[in-house]
Protein backbone atom coordinates (compact mmCIF):
# COMPACT_ATOMS: atom_id res chain seq x y z
CA UNK A 1 0.00 0.00 0.00
CA UNK A 2 2.89 2.80 0.70
CA UNK A 3 4.34 1.74 -2.61
CA UNK A 4 1.33 2.56 -4.38
CA UNK A 5 0.79 5.98 -2.28
CA UNK A 6 3.91 6.72 -2.39
CA UNK A 7 3.65 6.46 -6.65
CA UNK A 8 0.88 8.76 -6.12
CA UNK A 9 2.45 10.94 -4.59
CA UNK A 10 5.35 11.17 -6.66
CA UNK A 11 3.25 11.95 -9.82
CA UNK A 12 1.52 14.64 -7.85
CA UNK A 13 4.46 16.56 -6.97
CA UNK A 14 5.07 16.76 -10.78
CA UNK A 15 1.97 17.23 -11.65
CA UNK A 16 0.44 19.95 -9.12
CA UNK A 17 0.79 23.68 -9.89
CA UNK A 18 4.08 24.19 -7.91
CA UNK A 19 2.25 26.95 -5.18
CA UNK A 20 -0.12 24.13 -4.36
CA UNK A 21 2.66 21.86 -3.49
CA UNK A 22 4.68 25.21 -1.49
CA UNK A 23 1.26 25.59 0.33
CA UNK A 24 1.31 22.28 1.19
CA UNK A 25 5.10 22.30 2.43
CA UNK A 26 4.15 24.86 4.25
CA UNK A 27 1.03 23.26 6.40
CA UNK A 28 2.79 20.04 6.98
CA UNK A 29 5.47 22.35 7.90
CA UNK A 30 3.72 23.83 10.14
CA UNK A 31 1.58 20.78 11.54
CA UNK A 32 5.30 18.52 11.97
CA UNK A 33 7.13 22.00 13.96
CA UNK A 34 9.81 21.44 11.47
CA UNK A 35 12.93 23.48 12.11
CA UNK A 36 15.62 24.82 10.19
CA UNK A 37 19.14 23.10 10.18
CA UNK A 38 21.73 24.98 8.19
CA UNK A 39 18.85 27.38 6.76
CA UNK A 40 16.68 24.48 5.46
CA UNK A 41 13.39 22.48 6.89
CA UNK A 42 12.66 18.49 6.43
CA UNK A 43 9.50 17.49 6.74
CA UNK A 44 7.44 14.32 5.83
CA UNK A 45 5.28 13.55 3.22
CA UNK A 46 2.41 10.38 2.48
CA UNK A 47 4.12 7.48 0.99
CA UNK A 48 7.80 7.10 2.26
CA UNK A 49 8.67 11.15 0.57
CA UNK A 50 10.40 13.61 2.65
CA UNK A 51 11.04 17.16 1.39
CA UNK A 52 14.07 19.22 2.13
CA UNK A 53 13.57 23.37 1.99
CA UNK A 54 15.24 26.31 1.94
CA UNK A 55 17.36 28.99 0.25
CA UNK A 56 20.39 26.26 1.08
CA UNK A 57 18.87 23.61 -1.15
CA UNK A 58 20.68 24.26 -4.60
CA UNK A 59 20.80 22.51 -7.97
CA UNK A 60 24.46 21.96 -7.46
CA UNK A 61 23.35 19.59 -4.40
CA UNK A 62 20.60 18.00 -6.27
CA UNK A 63 22.92 17.02 -9.35
CA UNK A 64 25.67 16.04 -7.19
CA UNK A 65 23.46 13.83 -5.05
CA UNK A 66 21.52 12.46 -7.85
CA UNK A 67 25.12 11.86 -9.31
CA UNK A 68 26.40 9.52 -6.26
CA UNK A 69 22.99 8.04 -6.00
CA UNK A 70 23.47 6.34 -9.59
CA UNK A 71 27.59 5.57 -9.49
CA UNK A 72 27.97 4.43 -6.07
CA UNK A 73 28.19 0.81 -5.01
CA UNK A 74 24.87 0.27 -2.67
CA UNK A 75 26.80 -2.81 -0.91
CA UNK A 76 29.12 -0.03 0.48
CA UNK A 77 27.05 2.76 1.22
CA UNK A 78 23.21 4.09 -0.37
CA UNK A 79 21.91 7.66 -0.97
CA UNK A 80 18.56 8.61 -1.28
CA UNK A 81 17.14 8.82 -4.60
CA UNK A 82 15.55 12.38 -5.84
CA UNK A 83 11.92 12.02 -6.95
CA UNK A 84 11.16 15.89 -7.59
CA UNK A 85 13.23 19.33 -7.19
CA UNK A 86 12.69 22.88 -8.75
CA UNK A 87 12.87 25.92 -7.00
CA UNK A 88 10.93 29.15 -5.85
CA UNK A 89 12.08 32.78 -7.15
CA UNK A 90 9.51 34.60 -5.34
CA UNK A 91 12.09 35.68 -3.09
CA UNK A 92 14.23 37.85 -4.58
CA UNK A 93 17.28 37.27 -2.65
CA UNK A 94 17.31 33.99 -2.69
CA UNK A 95 15.73 31.49 -4.22
CA UNK A 96 13.89 28.70 -2.46
CA UNK A 97 14.45 25.05 -3.52
CA UNK A 98 12.37 22.60 -2.75
CA UNK A 99 13.87 19.38 -3.00
CA UNK A 100 11.36 15.61 -2.94
CA UNK A 101 13.21 12.26 -2.35
CA UNK A 102 13.21 8.81 -0.52
CA UNK A 103 12.40 8.92 3.33
CA UNK A 104 15.41 6.55 5.08
CA UNK A 105 14.30 5.17 8.19
CA UNK A 106 16.32 3.99 10.79
CA UNK A 107 18.49 5.86 13.28
CA UNK A 108 21.78 8.73 12.48
CA UNK A 109 24.84 7.91 14.04
CA UNK A 110 23.96 10.71 16.71
CA UNK A 111 21.00 7.76 18.07
CA UNK A 112 22.91 4.58 17.66
CA UNK A 113 23.48 3.03 20.40
CA UNK A 114 27.65 1.88 19.60
CA UNK A 115 28.62 5.01 17.86
CA UNK A 116 32.03 4.82 18.74
CA UNK A 117 32.56 0.96 17.04
CA UNK A 118 35.32 -0.33 15.06
CA UNK A 119 33.10 -1.37 12.71
CA UNK A 120 31.30 1.20 11.80
CA UNK A 121 34.50 3.54 11.82
CA UNK A 122 36.14 0.78 9.22
CA UNK A 123 33.13 0.60 7.06
CA UNK A 124 32.54 4.45 6.30
CA UNK A 125 36.63 4.56 5.80
CA UNK A 126 35.85 1.97 3.34
CA UNK A 127 33.03 4.94 2.01
CA UNK A 128 35.37 7.47 1.94
CA UNK A 129 37.37 5.12 -0.65
CA UNK A 130 34.92 3.94 -2.27
CA UNK A 131 33.93 8.27 -3.20
CA UNK A 132 37.63 8.46 -4.50
CA UNK A 133 37.12 6.50 -7.29
CA UNK A 134 35.55 8.76 -9.10
CA UNK A 135 37.25 11.80 -10.70
CA UNK A 136 36.55 14.55 -12.82
CA UNK A 137 38.15 17.66 -14.42
CA UNK A 138 36.80 20.62 -12.89
CA UNK A 139 36.61 21.22 -9.14
CA UNK A 140 33.54 21.86 -7.41
CA UNK A 141 29.96 20.53 -7.45
CA UNK A 142 28.66 18.38 -10.16
CA UNK A 143 27.22 20.54 -13.23
CA UNK A 144 29.30 23.84 -11.20
CA UNK A 145 28.33 26.14 -9.02
CA UNK A 146 29.77 27.78 -6.26
CA UNK A 147 31.03 25.28 -3.49
CA UNK A 148 29.00 25.34 0.00
CA UNK A 149 29.97 24.54 3.37
CA UNK A 150 32.57 25.35 6.72
CA UNK A 151 35.29 24.26 4.55
CA UNK A 152 35.41 27.34 2.78
CA UNK A 153 34.82 30.14 5.80
CA UNK A 154 31.26 30.89 7.15
CA UNK A 155 29.28 30.22 4.34
CA UNK A 156 30.26 29.28 0.90
CA UNK A 157 33.88 29.96 -1.39
CA UNK A 158 32.31 32.98 -2.84
CA UNK A 159 32.81 32.07 -6.53
CA UNK A 160 32.67 28.80 -9.04
CA UNK A 161 35.73 27.64 -10.00
CA UNK A 162 36.60 26.25 -13.70
CA UNK A 163 39.65 24.75 -13.48
CA UNK A 164 42.36 23.35 -10.74
CA UNK A 165 44.10 26.52 -11.34
CA UNK A 166 41.10 28.70 -9.84
CA UNK A 167 40.82 26.54 -6.96
CA UNK A 168 45.22 26.78 -5.78
CA UNK A 169 44.56 30.66 -6.91
CA UNK A 170 41.84 30.94 -3.84
CA UNK A 171 43.85 29.00 -1.17
CA UNK A 172 47.21 31.06 -2.06
CA UNK A 173 45.13 33.97 -2.05
CA UNK A 174 44.58 33.24 2.01
CA UNK A 175 47.82 32.44 2.65
CA UNK A 176 49.96 34.25 1.01
CA UNK A 177 50.89 36.37 4.46
CA UNK A 178 52.58 32.72 5.33
CA UNK A 179 54.62 33.04 2.30
CA UNK A 180 53.43 29.91 1.43
CA UNK A 181 51.99 28.49 -1.61
CA UNK A 182 49.71 25.15 -2.98
CA UNK A 183 49.47 23.50 -6.74
CA UNK A 184 46.28 21.73 -7.13
CA UNK A 185 47.19 20.95 -10.75
CA UNK A 186 48.71 17.56 -10.39
CA UNK A 187 46.24 16.10 -7.91
CA UNK A 188 43.35 14.18 -8.94
CA UNK A 189 39.69 16.31 -8.27
CA UNK A 190 37.87 13.36 -6.46
CA UNK A 191 34.31 13.12 -4.93
CA UNK A 192 34.15 14.29 -1.55
CA UNK A 193 30.91 14.80 0.80
CA UNK A 194 32.57 17.13 3.14
CA UNK A 195 29.96 17.10 5.55
CA UNK A 196 30.72 13.56 6.96
CA UNK A 197 29.23 14.46 10.87
CA UNK A 198 27.21 11.91 12.46
CA UNK A 199 23.50 12.97 11.85
CA UNK A 200 24.01 12.41 8.02
CA UNK A 201 24.80 8.80 8.05
CA UNK A 202 21.74 6.43 8.73
CA UNK A 203 22.25 3.04 9.71
CA UNK A 204 18.58 1.20 7.69
CA UNK A 205 16.88 -2.06 9.51
CA UNK A 206 18.99 -4.18 7.17
CA UNK A 207 22.39 -2.67 8.57
CA UNK A 208 22.85 -0.65 5.11
CA UNK A 209 24.73 2.95 5.63
CA UNK A 210 22.52 5.62 3.70
CA UNK A 211 24.81 9.16 3.29
CA UNK A 212 22.57 11.97 3.80
CA UNK A 213 22.85 16.22 2.59
CA UNK A 214 24.96 16.46 -0.39
CA UNK A 215 24.86 20.30 -0.25
CA UNK A 216 28.67 20.82 0.71
CA UNK A 217 29.83 17.90 -1.71
CA UNK A 218 31.67 17.78 -4.80
CA UNK A 219 34.95 17.13 -6.65
CA UNK A 220 38.40 18.02 -4.51
CA UNK A 221 41.64 16.87 -3.89
CA UNK A 222 41.57 13.80 -1.67
CA UNK A 223 42.97 15.35 1.42
CA UNK A 224 39.96 17.84 1.26
CA UNK A 225 38.09 15.19 2.54
CA UNK A 226 40.18 14.23 5.77
CA UNK A 227 40.70 17.89 6.26
CA UNK A 228 36.45 17.77 6.63
CA UNK A 229 36.55 15.35 9.19
CA UNK A 230 38.55 17.29 11.47
CA UNK A 231 36.13 19.58 11.70
CA UNK A 232 34.46 17.02 14.13
CA UNK A 233 35.91 16.95 17.65
CA UNK A 234 34.69 13.89 19.20
CA UNK A 235 35.62 9.85 19.96
CA UNK A 236 33.70 8.90 17.52
CA UNK A 237 35.24 11.15 14.64
CA UNK A 238 38.86 10.58 16.21
CA UNK A 239 38.65 6.98 15.76
CA UNK A 240 36.99 7.64 11.99
CA UNK A 241 39.74 9.73 11.34
CA UNK A 242 41.85 7.37 12.38
CA UNK A 243 40.44 4.61 10.05
CA UNK A 244 40.25 6.77 7.23
CA UNK A 245 43.98 7.65 7.64
CA UNK A 246 45.07 3.85 8.06
CA UNK A 247 42.66 2.97 4.55
CA UNK A 248 43.27 5.92 2.59
CA UNK A 249 47.12 7.43 3.42
CA UNK A 250 48.11 10.41 2.69
CA UNK A 251 51.17 11.60 1.34
CA UNK A 252 53.63 14.07 3.50
CA UNK A 253 53.15 16.52 0.51
CA UNK A 254 49.03 16.13 0.52
CA UNK A 255 49.34 16.16 4.81
CA UNK A 256 51.24 19.88 4.13
CA UNK A 257 48.35 20.73 1.92
CA UNK A 258 45.88 19.85 4.06
CA UNK A 259 47.60 22.18 6.98
CA UNK A 260 47.19 25.06 4.14
CA UNK A 261 44.14 24.73 3.05
CA UNK A 262 42.86 24.80 6.66
CA UNK A 263 44.74 28.10 7.45
CA UNK A 264 43.16 29.53 4.04
CA UNK A 265 39.91 28.36 5.67
CA UNK A 266 40.90 30.45 8.98
CA UNK A 267 41.87 33.25 7.11
CA UNK A 268 38.28 33.34 5.45
CA UNK A 269 37.08 33.33 8.65
CA UNK A 270 39.16 36.22 9.90
CA UNK A 271 38.60 38.56 6.47
CA UNK A 272 36.50 39.38 3.81
CA UNK A 273 38.55 38.79 0.87
CA UNK A 274 37.86 41.26 -2.37
CA UNK A 275 40.09 41.81 -5.03
CA UNK A 276 42.57 44.23 -3.76
CA UNK A 277 42.60 44.63 0.03
CA UNK A 278 41.57 42.95 3.22
CA UNK A 279 39.07 43.33 5.18
CA UNK A 280 39.09 42.39 9.01
CA UNK A 281 35.66 41.21 10.03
Amino acid sequence: MESVVRLVVRVLIRLVPQPWVMNICRFLKKKQKAGNNKGCAIIRLPGGIVAKIGAGVTPSEVATQSYAYHHLDRRIVCVPRIYHYFQDFSDRVLPTGYLFMEYIPGPTLEEFDEPTSTHLTQRLAKVVQLLQQFQANIPGPVGGGIPLGNMWGYHDAGMAFNSAEDLTAWVNRRIELLKKTVDFSPCPLVLCHLDLCRRNVIVSKDGSLYLLDWAFAGFYPRFYETAGINFYKDDFWKSFLDAVNKTIALTDDEKRSMDLILRARAASLRWIFYTGKLHTL
